[in-house]
């Protein structure tokens, strides 16, 4: 990996998205193996606020052509 700051940041941006991403098909694994109803919604909302920490996680203009 070189030394330039925005590789580092790119890369610790791709690790973060990648353990988002690891815990939202565990949520999803065991939402689809949920016993109630009320398990099903908790595993769902679990996934909701991964993906809102995300989207508040990323840098302003990422996504939209503007970065």
């Amino acid at each position: 990996m070189s030394d330039d700051p925005h590789d580092a940041r790119l890369h610790a941006r791709l690790q973060a998205l990648e353990s988002a991403i690891a815990d939202i098909e565990a949520e999803a694994r065991a939402a689809a193996h949920a016993l109630c109803a009320h398990e099903l919604q908790m595993r769902l909302e679990n996934i909701a606020r991964r993906v809102e920490a995300l989207r508040a996680a990323q840098p302003r203009g990422a996504g939209d052509g503007t970065a």
